[in-house]
């Protein structure tokens, strides 16, 4: 036959009462736990249709492009830049002084980004 012990508690129910807090606290952390897991779930869906979305964007502009016409892309070139500046010159040349400092400011800020290319 078993014997039962008993053990005295002192101030049980401040030990109900810490028992209940770590009770609640447990539910709480449940609690988020599920939000967190519903909220990874839906994180994944989202990512897998923004992966459909992105897959059908490309063959979407595959076709467009096998659509579009062929043509050739040409790049400036250098001495023909050189004329357009020329160009340029002498057509500020011709407008007011006031507008003609704009213009200068202008044209000196696209020689220092044609400097900053070579």
């Amino acid at each position: 036959m078993s014997e039962l012990f008993f053990v005295g508690i002192k101030d049980p129910t401040e030990i109900r009462k810490e028992l209940l807090t770590s009770s609640k606290n447990l539910i709480d952390s449940l609690r988020r736990y599920e939000k967190y897991k519903i909220l990874r779930e839906t994180k994944t869906a989202n990512i897998i249709e923004l992966k459909r979305v992105f897959d059908e964007l490309l063959i979407l502009n595959k076709k467009l492009r096998g659509k579009l016409p062929k043509i050739p892309i040409k790049s400036p070139n250098i001495g023909e830049v050189k004329l357009e500046q020329k160009a340029v010159k002498k057509a500020v040349k011709q407008l007011p002084q006031n507008k003609l400092d704009v213009l200068e400011a202008e044209l000196s800020k696209i020689e220092e980004r044609l400097g900053n290319l070579d």
